[in-house]
């Protein structure tokens, strides 16, 4: 199922991360998608506050990686493909994932690092003035491609 919807500012924003926070359990990969300045890099901040996380998050294009701690053993992984291409070996960031949650923005320039294993798909379309487009799609939870509309965030749960 892909849910489809509208966020209109902040505050949607941060009841979105919310409302993702029972999906994002370890070994989940969240899939964020959408160009400069959607707002990929401010949901996953929101999402890092929702974990407890009190480090400043901020988006590790030149690091690809930024690890945060949430408990003993159990790390938000933040990764950021933009400057990368789907040739790049990723290897080495492999064993980061494993029991952990990850965060990858910019996804589409490396695929075979994530599509593989279980994830949960958000687009983000700016569009001008008006509010940002959703696209969510959780494969894992229900494989079919059904498009569901969503006025309200307050519907998400009940799709899903």
């Amino acid at each position: 199922m892909i849910l489809v919807g509208k966020i209109k500012n902040l505050a949607e924003l941060a009841k979105l991360s919310q409302l993702l926070m029972p999906f994002l359990q370890p070994n989940i990969y969240l899939i964020l998608q959408g160009e400069l300045g959607a707002g990929k890099t401010t949901l996953t901040q929101l999402i890092a506050k929702n974990l407890g996380v009190k480090e400043k998050i901020t988006s590790p294009t030149f690091t690809i990686c930024q690890r945060y701690q949430i408990k003993d053993n159990y790390y938000l992984n933040h990764f950021d493909f933009f400057r990368l291409n789907i040739n790049d070996n990723l290897d080495i960031f492999e064993e980061l994932t494993v029991d952990n949650l990850n965060i990858i923005e910019w996804p589409e320039k490396n695929p075979h690092f994530w599509q593989e294993k279980k994830y949960i798909h958000l687009k983000i379309v700016k569009q001008n003035s008006e509010p940002r487009k959703i696209n969510l799609h959780i494969p894992f939870l229900i494989d079919t491609k059904q498009k569901v509309i969503i006025n309200d965030l307050s519907e998400f749960l009940t799709k899903v």
